[in-house]
């Protein structure tokens, strides 16, 4: 077990695609029922224009870390740039066009 509860089996997981289904769907994210002892979410800033989960959606996603706050993993699309890269590379752009 960790610090935060989490068991040490379900925290190997971690950069690893996992499957679940959404259980929620909210302006904020999906909720996503992996079997595991918490919740997944993908966080809007992972959500596309033209993605439509609905609630019993089967969804595969990269388990990117547990966010103690959140007490929740937090998830991300096969095909989405992790979000510290995202602003690396608009931190770049900004970079170059100064």
């Amino acid at each position: 077990m960790t610090d935060h509860g989490v068991p040490e089996a379900e925290m190997s997981l971690v950069g690893r695609v996992v499957e679940g289904e959404a259980t929620a769907v909210f302006p904020w994210g999906v909720i996503v029922d992996l079997g595991l002892s918490r919740d997944g979410l993908i966080d809007v800033l992972y959500i596309d224009d033209d993605d439509n989960y609905q609630v019993g959606d089967r969804v595969s996603c990269y388990l990117d870390a547990f966010d103690e706050m959140k007490n929740k993993f937090i998830l991300r699309p096969p095909g989405q740039v992790p979000l510290a890269e995202r602003l690396r590379r608009a931190e770049e752009r900004r970079g170059l066009s100064s």
